[in-house]
C-alpha cells in the first residue's frame, strides 16, 4: 500500500519529473506542466511573511502554498536537478530546443544561462572519471556538451543520432564512472573520455537509460523492449505493447537488493529482479506514468519510491512496503497456459515416433542471392519442411517471421535484409515430418548473421566509375594480410573461405570487389602485404564501418588515416554556408520581433489612454494598428520558426558529418578530427574544416 498520496491538481508532462533538495534538506518535486512552466512542490516548506513574498513577486517564481511555479516561456525539454559545487543545495538545470538554464529555487534566481546549439534533449549531473568535480552532462542534436558550474563548456563530441537518455555510472568496473548515452538512431555507447569503450544496436530509439550496482545497467527503446546489460552482456529483454516512460532503480521489497522500477504509458509501475526480469510488484495509476524519482517526502531519514502521473497524481511507497500484488484473473491465465503446455507436451510422449525421426538431420548455409542475405533449409529423405519461425532483432517488423508454406516442402530459402551493418544473432525454429504428419520434429538453431552479410562479393567489374578510385580511405594497419583475410571470413558472407596467395596477382597482398545490395553501390577493400588498407568506396559510412570493425578485430587503438570524398565535403561545406546565412536571418529577425514588441508596448500604451479619456476613435485607430502588428508578429513567428527547423537540420548534418569523419580513424587521431572540426565549425572556417576531415 502507497505510504502517502496526494494530487497537485496540473498535467505533467512526461518524462519531465525531477526532485531535489534545494534548500539542502527538504525534498522537493519539480516536474514540467502545460505552457512551459515548472511546478515545484515542496511539502515541508515553510509560510513566509508577507514582506518577504512581496520581496519576490517581482521575480520568476511564485509560492501559493505548497507548490509554485516558475514560467519558462517555451517548451521544456529536459529537467534535473543535482549539485555542481560545494553548496549542499541542489540546482534546477532545465532544458529547451536552444538553452541551459541552471536555475537556484531557495534564492529564486539564475545560475548561468548557457546558449545551446544544438539544444537540450535530456541532461544529467553526475561524477565522471576524468573531471574532478559534478558536472551537468546535456544531450542535444548529435552531440554531447559537458557544462562546469559556471556553465562553461568543457567537453564536446558528436554521436549519431540526437541523445535522448543519459546515464553516468562506472561500467569498466574501475571505480570511476563512464559516461552512456543512449540515441534516436538506436544505439548505446559507452564513453571514458574521448574512447568509445563499448557500443551496440538496439531494434528502436533508445528512451531510458539507468545505471544499477555490480557494472549493470537498465535500457529502454521505442518499440516498448525493456532489459538488463551487464557490461556487454545483455542478461534479459522484455517486450510490452506500451511504451517505457522512464525506469528507476529501488529496494521496493526490503531485502538488500535494488529491483528494477518502470513506469509505462498506460500508467503501470512495475518492479523486476535484475537478475531475470521477472515481475515482483506491480501497480496501476488512473493516467500514465510521468516520472517515479527517490525522495524523503515523508522526512523519516530513508527515501520513499515516488510515483507522479501526467493527471498530477503523487504516490509515496516506502522501502519494504506492499505494492498491490497481481489482480486474481491474471494468475488464472497463467496457470491454464501451464496447464495447456504440460497437456501437450503429455500427448506427445504418449505418440508413438516413427523410425524415419531418428537420426534425421536438417541442413542450413548461408548465401547472398537476389539482393538479400539467405538463410537455405533443407531436410533429409522422404521429410518436408512444414514451417519455419525465425527471430531476429531490427530485421522483420515485430522481429519475428512465420513461414508457412501452401504445401511443405523440402528446401526453403529465408531472405534477409538488416538495415545496418552489425550483426545479426538469428534463433530459427523448424518443424519438419513427412506428408500429412500430424506429430512434427521441431529443430531450434542459432546462427549469426555477418556484420557485412548485406554486401555480395563480385568479380572485378569492367567498367568502374572514373571517381571511384579518388573516393576513399587509406590507413596504416601495419598487420599480416592473413590477419586481415581471417577478419574477411568473420565478416562477410562468402561462397568458399577466402585465403591470401603469396604467389598471386596481388603479390600476396588482397583485392575484394564488392556490391551493396541495399543501393548496388560498388566498393573496393584492398591490403598490401605491408598491413596498408586501402577501402575505395563513395559511402563513409560504410568505410567508417569497415575501419572501426577490422580495428577492433585487430584490437587496435591508434589508428590515422588519409580520407578523401569530395560529395561527402561539399555536403559539409554547404551546411556550413547554410548554418552561416541562418544565424545572419536569426539576428536579423530578432531585431525586428524586438523593434515591432517596442512599438506594441507604445500602442497598448496610448490605448490604454484613449480608454481613460473614453476617445472612441482614438481606441477605434489604435485598435487596427494593434492588429496589423499582431499580423506582422505572427508572420515574423513563422519565419523564424522556419528558420530555426532548418538550422537545426543543418547542424545535424555537420555534426553527423563530423561523426562519419571521426569513424574513419581510432583513438586520438578520432578524437583530434572531432575537435578540429568542431574548431572550423566555430569559426566558419571552411578550408580548416576540409583539413580535418582529410587528415583529422
Amino acid at each position: 500500500m502507497a505510504a502517502f498520496s496526494l494530487n497537485i491538481q496540473k498535467h505533467v508532462e512526461s518524462g519531465l519529473v525531477t526532485c531535489g533538495k534545494f534548500d539542502g534538506s527538504h525534498a522537493c518535486l519539480a516536474a514540467a506542466t502545460f505552457g512551459g512552466n515548472i511546478l515545484v512542490h515542496s511539502p515541508h516548506r515553510q509560510p513566509q511573511i508577507k514582506g518577504h513574498d512581496h520581496e519576490q513577486s517581482d521575480r520568476k517564481l511564485s509560492w501559493s502554498g505548497e507548490l509554485a511555479e516558475l514560467q519558462i516561456g517555451t517548451e521544456i525539454t529536459a529537467l534535473c536537478t543535482g549539485r555542481l559545487n560545494e553548496d549542499e543545495r541542489d540546482v534546477l538545470l532545465i532544458g529547451t530546443p536552444t538553452h541551459v538554464l541552471a536555475y537556484h529555487i531557495e534564492d529564486n534566481s539564475d545560475i548561468f544561462y548557457k546558449e545551446m546549439s544544438d539544444g537540450a534533449r535530456c541532461i544529467t549531473i553526475g561524477k565522471l572519471g576524468w573531471f574532478p568535480n559534478q558536472v551537468a552532462i546535456v544531450g542535444g542534436n548529435c552531440s554531447v556538451t559537458i557544462l562546469d558550474s559556471q556553465g562553461i563548456e568543457i567537453f564536446w563530441t558528436v554521436v549519431e543520432g540526437t541523445v535522448s537518455s543519459l546515464a553516468v555510472f562506472d561500467f569498466d568496473g574501475d571505480n570511476e564512472n563512464e559516461l552512456v548515452t543512449g540515441t534516436d538512431d538506436s544505439e548505446i555507447k559507452v564513453y571514458k573520455e574521448d574512447n568509445v569503450l563499448w557500443d551496440v544496436k538496439e531494434t528502436a530509439p533508445v528512451t531510458t537509460l539507468t545505471g544499477l550496482p555490480d557494472r549493470r545497467f537498465v535500457y529502454s527503446v521505442g518499440n516498448g523492449t525493456l532489459g538488463v546489460y551487464e557490461m556487454a552482456q545483455r542478461l534479459w529483454r522484455v517486450k510490452s505493447k506500451h511504451r517505457v516512460v522512464v525506469t528507476r532503480c529501488f529496494d521496493v521489497n526490503g531485502d538488500g537488493t535494488l529491483e528494477v522500477i518502470t513506469g509505462w504509458n498506460n500508467g503501470k509501475v512495475d518492479a523486476r529482479s535484475p537478475n531475470n526480469g521477472e515481475v515482483i510488484f506491480k501497480i496501476q495509476l488512473s493516467s500514465g506514468v510521468a516520472g517515479i524519482v527517490e525522495a524523503d517526502y515523508r522526512r523519516i531519514g530513508k527515501p520513499d519510491l515516488v510515483v507522479v502521473s501526467t493527471s498530477g497524481e503523487v504516490r509515496g511507497y516506502g522501502a519494504g512496503s506492499t505494492m498491490d500484488t497481481p489482480e486474481p484473473g491474471e494468475a488464472m491465465r497463467d496457470l491454464l497456459a501451464k496447464k495447456q503446455a504440460l497437456q501437450m507436451e503429455l500427448r506427445q510422449r504418449a505418440a508413438s515416433v516413427p523410425n524415419m525421426y531418428h537420426r534425421m538431420k536438417l541442413a542450413v548455409s548461408l548465401m547472398t542471392a537476389n539482393g538479400a542475405a539467405r538463410v537455405a533449409l533443407a531436410s533429409g529423405p522422404g521429410l518436408l519442411i512444414h514451417c519455419a519461425i525465425v527471430f531476429t532483432e531490427g530485421v522483420f517488423e515485430g522481429e519475428t517471421l512465420v513461414i508457412h508454406p501452401a504445401k511443405p516442402k523440402g528446401e526453403l530459402e529465408i531472405e534477409l535484409r538488416p538495415a545496418k551493418n552489425a550483426p545479426v544473432d538469428m534463433h530459427v525454429k523448424v518443424s519438419v515430418g513427412p506428408a500429412g504428419a500430424d506429430l512434427m520434429q521441431v529443430f531450434e538453431m542459432t546462427r549469426q548473421l555477418p556484420r557485412f552479410c548485406m554486401y555480395e562479393v563480385i568479380e572485378r567489374p569492367g567498367h568502374i566509375a572514373d571517381d571511384l578510385p579518388k573516393n576513399g580511405v587509406k590507413a596504416e594497419f601495419a598487420e599480416r594480410p592473413q590477419r586481415i583475410a581471417l577478419w574477411l571470413n568473420q565478416s562477410l558472407i562468402l561462397p568458399e573461405e577466402f585465403e591470401v596467395k603469396e604467389d598471386g596477382t596481388y603479390n600476396g597482398g588482397i583485392e575484394l570487389w564488392l556490391r551493396g545490395m541495399r543501393d548496388d553501390k560498388i566498393h573496393c577493400f584492398a591490403a598490401n602485404a605491408a598491413g596498408k588498407v586501402i577501402v575505395q568506396t563513395q559511402d563513409p559510412t560504410f568505410a567508417g564501418d569497415v575501419i572501426q570493425s577490422l580495428s577492433m578485430y585487430l584490437g587496435i587503438r591508434e589508428l590515422s588515416s588519409e580520407v578523401t570524398f569530395p560529395e561527402e565535403e561539399k555536403k559539409m561545406l554547404d551546411a556550413l554556408e547554410r548554418v552561416k546565412d541562418l544565424k545572419e536571418i536569426d539576428i536579423r529577425l530578432q531585431a525586428e520581433a524586438a523593434s515591432e514588441t517596442t512599438l506594441l508596448k507604445s500602442i497598448i500604451i496610448r490605448l490604454e489612454d484613449a480608454r481613460i479619456l473614453e476617445n472612441v476613435d482614438e481606441m477605434r485607430k489604435r485598435l487596427v494598428q494593434l492588429k496589423n502588428v499582431n499580423v506582422d508578429l505572427i508572420k515574423e513567428h513563422e519565419i523564424k520558426m522556419k528558420s530555426y527547423r532548418d538550422l537545426t537540420a543543418n547542424l545535424k548534418e555537420l555534426n553527423l558529418g563530423v561523426q562519419r569523419a571521426a569513424r574513419l580513424r581510432v583513438g586520438n587521431s578520432a578524437s583530434n578530427t572531432v575537435a578540429h572540426c568542431r574548431a572550423a565549425i566555430q569559426d566558419q572556417n571552411p578550408k580548416a574544416l576540409i583539413l580535418a576531415i582529410r587528415h583529422g
